[in-house]
């Protein structure tokens, strides 16, 4: 796993995800985002994006929270998808601080 030793022995616990970053940070799954939707992460204008700005700004396929840089090949709409599965039903934890 990248990042060695250390990586693997922290976690993450999120609440209100104002400090957990979408595709960098490992918050669904043991791999962040970015690697694991590589391709999505290339055509995203925002990199920086925490959960709380997407779950705000919506996760339609053409909504305003993606800023992709171009339009979606089918086979990336396919992916997009299988991360918009992942994230269904994220509940952000208003009363709960990221840590």
């Amino acid at each position: 796993m990248e990042g060695g030793w250390f990586v693997e022995r922290v976690s993450k616990k999120v609440g209100d995800d104002y400090s957990t970053f979408f595709w960098y940070d490992r918050w669904i799954g043991d791999v962040p985002f970015c690697i694991r939707f590589r391709r999505l992460f290339n055509l995203v204008s925002n990199k920086l994006s925490t959960v709380a700005d997407m779950v705000a700004l919506g996760g339609e396929v053409d909504g305003e929270a993606w800023g992709w840089r171009r339009r979606l090949r089918v086979w990336e709409e396919e992916m997009l998808e299988e991360c918009r599965h992942l994230t269904n039903g994220v509940i952000l934890q208003s009363n709960i601080t990221d840590r």
